[in-house]
């Protein structure tokens, strides 16, 4: 068996992975992980990810929305409502937003209407908000949203 770059960068990202992280699915996983890589707009520092984790403590909370391409507005309000019923709850220090998408079909007017909006919910009340998107192939014709942040 063959194992290219990407995947063995993948391996180790795993492995160098926070263990108080695995309560978060492997979606989640993922999404972080691609906005690590050279493809992602802009691209994570990985350290700025171990730290944001770092900060997050044993149990992140996450929240993934997927839908069909046509439906960013209602994606984008998914997220936007979690955070908000999120944040009655707790002041949030610490957030990263991933949008994935096709890469034929996920464009700049995308991310920005994501970052606006998050940013938005977030409110001056965030101290560090990195967003990041990365291609994702399965995601024909869908964009997901994967919204992390400390409990």
């Amino acid at each position: 068996m063959t194992i290219n770059r990407r995947q063995w960068l993948k391996i180790l990202a795993l492995s160098g992975m926070p263990t108080h992280m695995e309560g978060c699915s492997a979606q989640v996983h993922n999404d972080l992980l691609a906005a690590t890589e050279s493809d992602a707009m802009p691209a994570l520092d990985w350290g700025d990810l171990c730290r944001a984790v770092a900060e997050w403590g044993h149990s992140p909370w996450c929240f993934v929305a997927t839908g069909r391409h046509r439906d960013l507005s209602a994606i984008v309000s998914d997220c936007c409502d979690a955070i908000a019923q999120h944040q009655r709850r707790r002041s949030t220090t610490t957030a990263i937003v991933v949008l994935r998408g096709d890469s034929h079909r996920l464009q700049l007017q995308h991310c920005a209407a994501v970052s606006s909006a998050i940013h938005g919910a977030l409110g001056s009340r965030t101290t560090n908000l990195w967003f990041a998107a990365a291609p994702d192939p399965v995601l024909v014709g869908a964009l997901r949203v994967t919204v992390a942040m400390d409990e």
